[in-house]
């Protein structure tokens, strides 16, 4: 199937379509989401380092695959959005057949670039507890 060509004119535009696609197991949305260059990185929980566009897509095609049944939600999203590049910090809840199995805290971090705002870097780690810690800066 073709490629969707969407160009994103910004970086939360890119990241609602970026788990769209994991949600649909869209393929095509999920190659519309990534920048088509070797210097992008992904790394799944768990996984190694996955370098290039045709790897992570890839990647992504298996995880497509072997995730029937599966949905991910994201909350807590914190943005620091910055010229041309917006780091995205959110919390993952993944589930499968309606169940919770997992939760993941994820960097996606997006560039403002020749055809539009794209995805360079996903990371995403377990969540092995639901706690965040916050710096008091009284105590700096």
């Amino acid at each position: 199937m073709k490629d969707l060509d969407i160009n994103f004119t910004d970086s939360l535009q890119v990241e609602e379509s970026f788990y769209q696609a994991f949600r649909n197991r869209s393929i095509e949305l999920m190659k519309d989401v990534w920048d088509k260059s070797d210097e992008v990185i992904c790394i799944h929980p768990g996984s190694p380092r996955i370098y290039s566009f045709g790897l992570i897509i890839a990647s992504w095609q298996q995880i497509f695959s072997a995730q029937e049944g599966a949905t991910i939600d994201i909350s807590d999203p914190v943005y620091k959005i910055q010229d041309d590049v917006s780091i995205h910090y959110v919390k993952e809840m993944l589930s499968v057949n309606n169940k919770p199995v997992a939760s993941v805290y994820a960097t996606n971090i997006y560039q403002l670039t020749n055809d539009g705002w794209k995805m360079i870097a996903h990371h995403a780690s377990p969540a092995f507890t639901d706690s965040e810690v916050k710096v008091n800066p009284s105590l700096h």
